[in-house]
């Protein structure tokens, strides 16, 4: 059974009067530059803090996957060479450096000093910095992500009836529900607050170059709801999202029929009644997460394959992605 990942957020909290003044890192490395990238990596960690996002995923109880990623939501705006030492192979290089939020508008990373000068060293490290922190982004929603359709869903079946027609064809009728898992939807909305851009200049009413809404209501509150809209300053954001929603990954229900041995009988898929999400091309994706559907899952046998009715023992439901349902 699959566990859900868990999402530990550590945030390591600056004085808001330091907000604009320089932070003195030092880095190490076999080059200036590799060195420098270090010292801007400690630098963004210690302004803008630190997401571990530690992702364990078991599968009957044993260990799969443990991946951990660190998330900074930050960049260089400027930074100022104070020394550099060699010793060998290695390079130390201290810095002070100045790092800004990265809640950006039209990507708008580096203006430059004046309209006619332009200092590439503080343009690059923004630009590289800022683009790290977009690829880091990326990697936390993958670690959500990659459990989807798996532990996105929850499909719940009740006993079943067993029917025969006119042509002597067998049908196990298996009464079913299909809905989102609320755990996933938490998950989602908790990755999805950490890397939002949070574009305020674009007003709380008006579209983002991308836009991912989560409406869900807790299965624990009777009442009440819940619409969460994120916003992001990159159209890649929100592709990667739906990518890892669709195609081969498009949730699909899996009916498995096996006799006491675990030899499989009888399998089929089938497409859940929803979408469960829509599709605003190319800005907006809206998760329904308190959408749900019921009906009865058919499976017929004909009467030159009834030893799987006669040898049959477990019939079991399942989500997977429609990759699995190629045969």
């Amino acid at each position: 059974m699959l566990q859900l990942l868990c999402l530990v957020a550590c945030f390591l909290f600056v004085n808001a009067d330091a907000a604009e003044k320089y932070i003195r890192v030092t880095g190490e490395g076999s080059t200036v530059e590799q060195a420098k990238e270090n010292a801007f990596r400690e630098a963004i960690q210690i302004r803008a803090g630190a997401v571990v996002i530690n992702e364990r995923q078991a599968i009957f109880g044993k260990l799969s996957k443990d991946n951990i990623s660190v998330f900074s939501a930050g960049y260089v705006d400027d930074f100022k060479i104070i020394d550099i030492n060699q010793n060998g192979s290695d390079i130390r290089i201290t810095l002070d450096v100045l790092v800004a939020d990265s809640k950006l508008i039209n990507q708008t990373i580096n203006t430059g000093q004046t309209n006619q000068a332009v200092n590439g060293d503080r343009a690059g490290a923004a630009l590289t910095t800022y683009l790290e922190q977009k690829k880091k982004g990326d990697r936390m929603l993958e670690a959500v992500l990659g459990t989807y359709p798996h532990s996105a869903f929850i499909v719940t079946q009740k006993p079943y009836t067993l029917t025969v027609d006119s042509y002597r064809n067998a049908t196990f009728n298996i009464p079913y529900t299909f809905k989102w898992n609320y755990k996933f939807i938490e998950s989602m909305n908790e990755a999805m607050s950490l890397v939002e851009d949070k574009v305020g200049l674009i007003g709380f009413l008006n579209l983002a170059p991308s836009n991912v809404i989560i409406m869900a209501k807790n299965p624990k509150d009777y009442v009440f709801g819940s619409k969460n809209v994120y916003k992001f300053n990159d159209i890649p954001m929100l592709d990667r999202i739906k990518d890892s929603m669709t195609g081969d990954r498009t949730p699909r229900i899996l009916l498995e029929i096996s006799d006491n041995s675990g030899t499989l009988l009888y399998h089929t898929c089938y497409i859940p009644m929803k979408t469960y999400y829509s599709m605003g091309d190319p800005k907006l994706l809206t998760i329904h997460g308190n959408d749900y559907d019921e009906g009865v899952l058919k499976a017929t046998v004909d009467p030159a394959h009834n030893y799987v009715v006669q040898q049959a023992s477990r019939i079991e439901v399942s989500v997977v992605p429609d990759s699995k349902c190629r045969w």
